[in-house]
């Protein structure tokens, strides 16, 4: 103190001994501090206006005003979260990014300036940058739902099933009345492959949100999962007259996931499979006719879905048998002993092409004469299996995916 001025000593004298200087000082700058906080409430005003007539670069300016006049108040905060909302408006991410960031650095304790940088990052697929600013969010304030939610969000698109699961149900004890923890919980439970849990948590959201039609996909997704189809379709009938875009989403999903049938066959080569048991193979050519002759014929297979061109063009996934017992259709020779007369036939054609426009497979195979000319076959219960797979990967289904003349398609 004792390198101060004179000057310097006498105002510390008069601070410290006369309280009206004091409270002279202390209004003129509470007064200056009020004047300026009204300015920047002004400026906020007026950015908020332009913004709401679409005037983004007079809000940003004066957004920008508003946090120079009053930096460290409650309405800087306010300024920088609409500076940020303003920036993604014009595409400016980056911005936005530093906005945020600002109003974090004046307010760590802020959890809605988390949650919003949280869900930028979120948007850009920075999972990294996500879960820290939403676990922030969560630390600031742990009763928001919403901070917790976003987090389960995080986990679900990381594929962290059982971390999400776990921060689901705790968004529903958060609050229970909100749909929105149910319906992730679903979803999380359909990545698991866990449908019919799925399923009993969106039912939950129909119950407390009536007009949320998204869900009806997510139900009969997860119906369809099952093979339930019936159910699927009963889904698919309350969008058909709700959302256009809802109802195709699920109509396609529906058809991915169908198993795939064989719907009709046909021959055109003279393959006649509506002739039954001890029919001479001569009545079906000329080349038939004469000892150890052997033709070409072919069947026609439709599908009721794309194929997978692949599998359908293996000849090893057919088979040409003669119908065993329990055979839709019958037994061939309907059981009975066959004549010494009735020929063997290959099991495996001898070629397949698909045509995938047409949804058509053309299945080629060779009856073979016996050295009598004599042979006998029963057309009507030479069956024809296959089990190879659509283009979306599924399986035959076990009910369709075999033919004979007799028993059409089983």
């Amino acid at each position: 103190m004792k390198h101060l001025s004179f000057l310097g000593r006498n105002l510390m004298s008069m601070w410290s001994t006369d309280t009206t200087v004091q409270d002279s000082l202390f209004s003129v700058l509470s007064g200056q501090q009020t004047q300026m906080t009204a300015l920047a409430q002004n400026a906020l005003a007026r950015g908020a206006d332009l913004y709401s007539k679409g005037n983004y670069d007079g809000a940003v300016r004066q957004f920008k005003q508003s946090i120079g006049l009053d930096p460290s108040s409650s309405n800087a905060a306010q300024a920088y979260d609409l500076l940020a909302t303003t920036y993604i408006r014009q595409g400016k991410t980056e911005d936005a990014i530093k906005a945020y960031k600002a109003s974090i650095a004046m307010a760590p304790s802020d959890d809605n300036a988390h949650l919003k940088l949280g869900n930028i990052y979120f948007s850009q697929k920075n999972y990294v940058g996500a879960e820290k600013e939403y676990k922030s969010a969560i630390s600031a304030n742990p009763t928001s739902s919403t901070n917790v939610f976003s987090l389960g969000q995080v986990y679900l698109a990381t594929g962290r099933y059982q971390q999400a699961e776990t921060t689901f149900k705790r968004v529903i004890r958060i609050d229970p009345s909100q749909y929105g923890g149910y319906y992730a919980l679903g979803q999380t439970y359909t990545k698991e492959g866990r449908q019919q849990d799925a399923i009993t948590e969106f039912k939950k959201v129909i119950n407390i949100k009536k007009d949320f039609n998204e869900v009806h996909v997510d139900l009969g997704s997860a119906y369809a999962d099952l093979g339930q189809m019936d159910n699927a379709k009963a889904e698919l009938s309350l969008l058909q007259n709700k959302s256009s875009s809802l109802y195709n989403l699920l109509s396609g999903y529906m058809a991915q996931t169908s198993k795939p049938k064989i719907i009709g066959a046909y021959n055109t080569s003279g393959f006649l499979d509506t002739l039954g048991p001890g029919t001479p193979v001569s009545v079906l050519s000329s080349s038939l006719a004469a000892p150890d002759g052997s033709e070409l014929f072919s069947m026609k297979f439709v599908f009721n879905k794309s194929m997978d061109a692949r599998t359908v063009q293996n000849p090893y996934n057919w088979s040409i048998t003669k119908a065993s017992y329990g055979a839709v259709g019958g037994t061939y020779n309907w059981g009975m002993p066959t004549p010494p007369t009735d020929l063997s036939l290959l099991p495996i054609p001898t070629s397949v092409v698909y045509e995938a426009d047409k949804l058509t497979a053309t299945v080629s195979f060779v009856i073979q004469q016996n050295v009598s000319a004599d042979g006998t076959l029963d057309l009507q219960h030479i069956q024809f299996s296959f089990r190879g797979k659509d283009a979306y990967g599924n399986a035959m289904d076990k009910t369709a995916d075999q033919y004979s003349g007799i028993s059409k398609i089983v």
